[in-house]
């Protein structure tokens, strides 16, 4: 790092963030209810996805986290901006869709989606936080996890370490615990799933040190392991586990809070695989590039992979349903990487003439300026 603190970019963040994006694409795969309509086979890779490719990006954000010199206001604002206006950017077409849908309701078939109410809608997206809702619940977990950092900003590492793992496992317990058996009530702007957000966050804190450390062999031995655990473990639960538009939640018949804390470590081992894969890998130039500009390719991964799926089902007619397993995942792969390459020309369009999609401001340093879901080496 160089002398005086000065952030500097770590490549196999933005190779994690780049390959999480990947999983997103996949995932959207399914139609808007979660049904696998055109992959059927893959049914049970997209249960194991939801298991855990939300959660990673909460660590990977904990991994980059710095609280050191800042004041809680502008750390604040500046999180608002980059993260609260572009929801409300992109989140404009989960409107459209129910406005589309409502106008010509023939299309309902070739999205795969019912039609519905457009005032509700409305209400969800702009008061619930039901659109792109990873951002506002981000937001709030980097504020808490901010506040908690701040808190223990005198505390030794070691404390501070101890601290983040365990209010973190804690916070992402008990939100699973308020889905389950909790009040059926649900806050606006995605609050108790930004209380899971900080959750993640301060274990991504705890893990910091663990993951950047770790040699090149060891972390893909490692990264190896967790895959391989979390293989098995996803692949017994998988009939247990529940996906709404709230909570991923891992239902087996156990006490409630046994079920919540198997899914937070289910989380846990396919996020930390990815990390240690992306670790050992260490670059990838396509993927960091992806990853360098997350929140537009998050943003728009649902529309460029419905856009996709319109010209492949729809106006060419192929039919992949009924093909075997390794020809629904190889036309799944090559789909989600199609619908993430329709999106390069937009983002640099949106990078260079349009900044203020995302937050930016003309005024910030070049083209690709750092914003906070950009990994940057956090100061000592």
């Amino acid at each position: 790092m160089p002398a005086g603190g000065d952030q500097v970019r770590l490549r196999w963040i933005d190779l994690a963030r780049g390959l999480a994006i990947v999983l997103v694409a996949l995932g959207h795969l399914t139609t808007g209810n979660g049904t696998s309509v055109w992959f059927p086979a893959l049914d049970d890779l997209h249960t194991g996805l939801y298991l855990f490719h939300m959660p990673l990006f909460f660590i990977l954000g904990g991994l980059v986290l710095n609280v050191r010199g800042r004041d809680f206001r502008g750390f604040a604002s500046r999180r608002a901006r980059t993260l609260l206006v572009p929801y409300y950017v992109f989140s404009l077409y989960y409107l459209a869709k129910p406005l589309m849908l409502t106008a010509h309701p023939e299309l309902a078939a070739t999205f795969g989606a019912a039609t519905s109410d457009v005032g509700q809608t409305a209400w969800d997206v702009l008061v619930m936080g039901e659109g792109l809702w990873f951002l506002w619940a981000y937001f709030w977990g980097q504020l808490f996890a901010f506040g908690v950092l701040r808190a223990l900003e005198d505390a030794s590492d070691q404390v501070r370490i101890n601290v983040c793992q365990l209010l973190g496992f804690a916070l992402t317990v008990a939100v699973q615990l308020w889905w389950v058996v909790g009040p059926a009530l649900k806050l606006p702007f995605h609050l108790v799933r930004g209380v899971e957000a900080a959750g993640y966050i301060l274990i991504g804190v705890a893990l910091r040190d663990v993951f950047a450390k770790a040699e090149r062999p060891q972390a893909a031995l490692t990264g190896l392991g967790f895959a391989v655990a979390f293989a098995f473990v996803a692949r017994t639960v998988l009939p247990d586990t529940l996906i709404s538009r709230d909570f991923v939640c891992v239902v087996n018949g156990t006490p409630a809070p046994v079920s919540a804390g198997l899914t937070v470590v289910v989380a846990y081992l396919g996020a930390s695989a990815v990390i240690l894969i992306a670790r050992a890998i260490e670059t990838c130039p396509p993927l960091e590039y992806v990853g360098r500009d997350s929140i537009v390719y998050y943003a728009l991964s649902a529309p460029a992979m419905n856009l996709c799926k319109l010209v492949l089902f729809s106006l060419l007619g192929v039919d992949v349903a009924a093909a075997v397993l390794p020809v629904q995942l190889a036309a799944g792969c090559s789909l989600a990487l199609v619908s993430i390459a329709l999106i390069v020309p937009v983002d640099l369009l949106i990078q260079r003439h349009l900044p203020w999609l995302i937050g930016r401001r003309r005024t910030d340093a070049g083209p690709r300026a750092q914003t906070p879901v950009d990994p940057v080496a956090p100061a000592p």
